[in-house]
C-alpha cells in the first residue's frame, strides 16, 4: 500500500485583491449548504470585512496552490466569556479537499488565533445535515448547548 500523502495547508489572510476568488467560493458554499444569499449581501460583507476591520478576520486555505476554501471568524463580545467572543462564521473546502484533514487543520488554525485576537471562547453553528462536520466539530471538543440559536432580521 503507497503511503498516505500528507497534506499541509496555507493560510492566508483575505485581502480586497481576493474579492473575486471570495465571491466564488462564499457562492459554492451556500450552494452546498442549501441555502440562498444574495450577490448584493455577499459583496457588501466582503466591502465591509476586507477593510482592515477589527471585528472580522477572513482567511483563505491554499493546498499546493490552490484555493482550498475560506474560512471566517466575526468578533464580538459577551459577559458569559468574559470579554471578546469569536464565531466561526464560516468554514468551507471545495470537494477535492474534504476529507483529507484539512478542515480539522483548518478548525485548529482557528482554534490557535483566537489568542492572538483576544477571543475567549470560539462558536459555530452547523447545518443539521453536515452530520460529517458535526462530527469532526465534536471530535475536536465542540459542544452543543442546551440552546436555539434565534435571529431576526433588521433590515
Amino acid at each position: 500500500m503507497p503511503p498516505k500523502i500528507k497534506i499541509e495547508p496555507q493560510f492566508r489572510k483575505a485581502k480586497k485583491a481576493d474579492t473575486n476568488i471570495l465571491k466564488t467560493l462564499i457562492r459554492e458554499y451556500y450552494r452546498f449548504d442549501r441555502q440562498q444569499v444574495s450577490n448584493e449581501k455577499i459583496a457588501s460583507s466582503l466591502t465591509f470585512a476586507l477593510q482592515d476591520n477589527p471585528y472580522v478576520s477572513i482567511w483563505l486555505i491554499d493546498v499546493a496552490d490552490n484555493v482550498a476554501g475560506y474560512l471566517v471568524i466575526a468578533i464580538g463580545f459577551t459577559i458569559e466569556a468574559g470579554g471578546k467572543d469569536g464565531f466561526l462564521d464560516e468554514l468551507f473546502l471545495r470537494e477535492p479537499f474534504r476529507g483529507s484533514g484539512v478542515g480539522r487543520k483548518a478548525i485548529e488554525f482557528a482554534i490557535a488565533l483566537c489568542p492572538t485576537l483576544e477571543i475567549q471562547r470560539l462558536s459555530l453553528e452547523v447545518e443539521t445535515h453536515n452530520t460529517r462536520a458535526r462530527r469532526l466539530y465534536k471530535d475536536i471538543g465542540f459542544f452543543a448547548h442546551d440552546r436555539l440559536l434565534m435571529s431576526y432580521w433588521i433590515t
